[in-house]
């Protein structure tokens, strides 16, 4: 019984010595709005790019556009041209980026600050392949059923692979991540677990392919089970996509982010997504993708 007392003593003596952590925590959603640039070169699309402004944590509607901005674009020293704008925040320029060119682009616009950025356009993935039958659809026995042997002749220096493709049902194309890979190179950052996957693994939204180790070797790999076309289904073009530095981690963090936000954690810390603008938010990168017809 004492020692009950003793125990009641010491919460009482608790309470008074350390009182309630809880408190109101205040958080400043203060923002001042800035330019947010949204542009990715292609040295296979015309250039074209989106403006708009920055808005704070709590404002969950729509981006402002930005109209009456200037976006020139500089090839090197020099200007390669300034975009037109188009209206609704979109600004195109009729003219292709140069593979192995430098590129630095200046969004300017009344009352806020220059913003700026700098990609330079890597070269298109060198790929080789070839396709083995390898039995018959489970679904019809008439299909024959393939899989795809893919080699990326890597070239020295750093590249970035991304891995997706786009297939076709009754009519409507669609597109998105490649099947699963099982190859040494291949970047887990974005895998899950899952037993009843070929691999044993998925790999949430996206596919990422890694040079380190592999720089200017050959990178051998299977796609497997392609079903042969019909006239309502079938897998278009396999695509392979080298990123410059700026856009690779911006793909990167979209998915680490997205990752975060679909599973099942009640909280989770958010992702700041990656942005090389200067003085402003959003992503300037590039790409060039090589794609295999099926």
């Amino acid at each position: 019984m004492k020692q009950n007392n003793f125990f009641i003593a010491i919460l009482i003596l608790g309470v008074f010595l350390f009182p309630s952590c809880e408190k109101d925590v205040i958080l400043d959603f203060k923002h001042e709005p800035q330019l947010c640039l949204n542009c990715i070169l292609n040295p296979d699309s015309l250039v074209s790019a989106s403006l708009t402004l920055s808005h704070s944590l709590d404002n969950s509607g729509n981006f402002e556009t930005v109209d009456n901005g200037t976006i020139t674009l500089y090839k090197g020293d020099e200007i390669y041209g300034k975009l037109e704008g188009k209206g609704n925040g979109r600004y195109v320029l009729n003219k292709k980026p140069v593979v192995g060119e430098e590129y630095k682009i200046i969004a300017e616009a009344k009352n806020h600050s220059t913003i700026s950025a700098i990609t330079t356009i890597p070269d298109f993935p060198v790929i080789e392949y070839s396709k083995e039958i390898t039995g018959h659809s489970s679904y019809d026995s008439t299909l024959s059923v393939f899989d795809l042997k893919v080699q990326i002749n890597d070239k020295p220096g750093k590249d970035n692979y991304w891995v997706y493709q786009n297939w076709v049902v009754s009519g409507r194309r669609y597109g998105g991540v490649s099947r699963e890979i099982n190859a040494p190179f291949v970047d887990d950052f974005n895998k899950s677990i899952d037993t009843e996957a070929q691999y044993g693994f998925r790999l949430f939204l996206g596919v990422r392919l890694s040079d380190e180790g592999y720089d200017g070797q050959s990178m051998d790999f299977i796609l497997s089970y392609f079903v042969e076309p019909t006239k309502y289904r079938y897998t278009e073009a396999v695509h392979f996509l080298n990123a410059d530095e700026h856009y690779d981690k911006y793909i990167k963090t979209t998915i680490i982010n997205r990752k975060k936000q679909s599973s099942d954690l009640p909280f989770f810390e958010p992702v700041q997504m990656y942005s090389n603008i200067e003085d402003g938010y959003g992503i300037f990168g590039s790409c060039a993708i090589t794609s295999i017809k099926l």
